[in-house]
C-alpha cells in the first residue's frame, strides 16, 4: 500500500461513504457529484492495491483491507480536522454529541472534557451515559458523533482506537462471606458485559450467586461495594480506597478481558468532532 501518496480528499470520500452508507448521500455531504465519489473510490483502491468495499452489498460493507484503511483514514482526518479547528479554518460551532458507558462517566473524564470546552469557547458538548449496547446503537443510528463503547464488532467502520481492560473482583475491606452462602453480586442491569463476566465465571466454577444490588450508574455500584453489600466487577480506575481486590482463586476465577473502543462519525465534515475525538484518544 502506497500510504504516503494517498491524498486526504480520497480518505475523506471513503469515510463519508461509510458514514452515509451510500455513494449518492456521500456526494451530497461532500458537495460533489456521484461520479466524483466513484472516481475517488477507484483512485483510492489503486493506491491501496486492493478492493475496499464488497460490491453489491447494502448497507456498505468493507473488506478486511477497507476496514484497516478506514481506521487509519479516521485518525488522519481527525488530526487534519483538529488542525483546521485550531487554526480557525472551518471552525464549527455545533454541538458534539458524546456517548459514554456508565463505567466511564466518571468525575475525572467529565472534568477533562469540561477543561477542553473551557479552552475552546466555541465548543459545546452533549453527553449520553448508558450501557455500551445502547451507546453503540445510537452511534450506528447517527444520533451520536463519538462513542466510547465495548468493541463487539458492530461498529467496525467507525473504529478509531481500541484497548483492553481487565475486570477485577472487588468488595469492601470489611466484607466477609460465609463459604456456603451464594455470592451476593453488585451489578449493572442485564446486558452489561461486566455482569456477564461475573456470572459466567461463577457458573463455570459451580458457585451459586444472586444479584443483591442493581444500578445503571457506576456511583451506585461503588457506594454498594463500599457499604459491604457484596461483590462486584470493576476496573482499576473505578476502585476507591474503601475497596479491596479479591484474590483470584477457585471461587473468584479471572474474568475474560473486555475490549473497549472509541468510535466516531462526521469527522471529515466537522472539525469540532475531530477536536473532541483526539482529546479522548489522548485521555485513553
Amino acid at each position: 500500500m502506497k500510504a504516503l501518496d494517498i491524498p486526504t480528499d480520497l480518505l475523506r470520500t471513503l469515510v463519508t461513504v461509510i458514514d452515509c452508507q451510500s455513494y449518492t448521500r456521500a456526494a451530497e455531504a461532500l458537495g460533489c457529484s456521484q461520479p466524483t465519489v466513484s472516481l475517488h473510490m477507484r483512485r483510492l483502491q489503486r493506491h491501496a492495491e486492493g478492493e475496499l468495499i464488497i460490491r453489491q452489498r447494502k448497507p456498505v460493507e468493507l473488506t478486511a483491507l477497507g476496514a484497516q484503511l478506514a481506521g487509519y483514514a479516521r485518525r488522519i482526518l481527525a488530526l487534519h480536522g483538529e488542525l483546521s479547528y485550531l487554526t480557525g479554518e472551518n471552525a464549527g460551532s455545533e454541538t458534539v454529541r458524546v456517548g459514554l458507558p456508565t463505567d466511564y462517566a466518571t468525575d475525572a473524564l467529565q472534568s477533562s472534557l469540561l477543561m477542553l470546552c473551557r479552552s475552546h469557547p466555541g465548543l459545546s458538548l452533549e453527553y449520553r451515559c448508558a450501557l455500551s449496547q445502547s451507546i453503540s446503537l445510537d452511534l450506528a443510528l447517527g444520533t451520536l458523533d463519538i462513542a466510547v463503547a465495548i468493541d463487539d464488532g458492530t461498529l467496525d467502520p467507525h473504529r478509531s482506537h481500541t484497548w483492553t481492560v481487565q475486570p477485577l473482583w472487588v468488595t469492601a475491606r470489611s466484607f466477609k462471606r460465609l463459604s456456603d452462602e451464594p455470592v451476593p453480586l453488585i451489578a449493572h442491569p442485564q446486558g452489561c458485559e461486566y455482569r456477564l463476566r461475573m456470572t459466567e465465571a461463577l457458573d463455570s466454577a459451580g458457585i451459586n450467586w444472586h444479584v443483591i444490588y442493581e444500578s445503571p450508574f457506576i456511583q451506585g455500584l461503588q457506594d454498594a461495594v463500599e457499604n459491604g453489600l457484596g461483590v462486584s466487577a470493576l476496573t482499576l480506575p473505578t476502585l476507591t480506597k474503601k475497596m479491596k481486590e479479591l484474590p483470584q482463586n477457585y471461587d473468584f476465577a479471572p474474568m475474560r478481558p473486555i475490549t473497549m473502543g472509541i468510535f466516531a462519525r462526521n469527522t471529515p465534515a466537522r472539525p469540532e468532532v475531530s477536536r473532541v475525538l483526539n482529546h479522548l484518544l489522548q485521555v485513553f
